[in-house]
């Protein structure tokens, strides 16, 4: 058997499903500052997929928002399914804007309870949980 130098992977995207696009991308694209990068509607699967990503990230990870236009129940999250996390250089700040755009909070800053990391958890509009996080170099 020949050994095989592993390439050299790197994650691409996420991908939720959401149930309003509109409320998605105001969560998403108008709160949280990122941009849509590509949008594609698939008439034939009656699907649309968004992807977007943060100011100079746009060829690094992104996020895909798939909307299935017939869908009207919500989606269960899953008990594989954890969070997105976000790095913020000041979480009370971040949450403290969340907030006053009324972001529901899932859980205010506080230390995480095994470790000294700053940490503090919303719920997008779909109640997917995304988590802020400071830097590590801060922990």
């Amino acid at each position: 058997m020949t050994q095989q130098t592993r390439p050299q992977f790197r994650l691409d995207h996420v991908m939720i499903r959401v149930r309003d696009l509109d409320c998605a991308l105001g969560f998403y694209r108008d709160i949280l500052g990122m941009k849509v990068v590509r949008q594609v509607d698939y008439d034939g699967g009656r699907f649309t997929n968004s992807f977007l990503a943060f100011d100079g990230q746009q060829d690094q990870t992104a996020l895909e928002l798939t909307w299935n236009w017939d869908r009207d129940t919500p989606y269960e999250s899953g008990d594989a399914w954890g969070h997105l996390a976000l790095v913020v250089p000041d979480l009370v700040g971040a949450m403290d804007y969340l907030a006053a755009r009324d972001v529901r909070v899932k859980t205010p800053p506080r230390q995480m309870a095994h470790g000294s990391r700053m940490i503090g958890f919303v719920l997008d509009p779909d109640d997917h949980l995304v988590e802020l996080v400071e830097p590590l170099t801060r922990a």
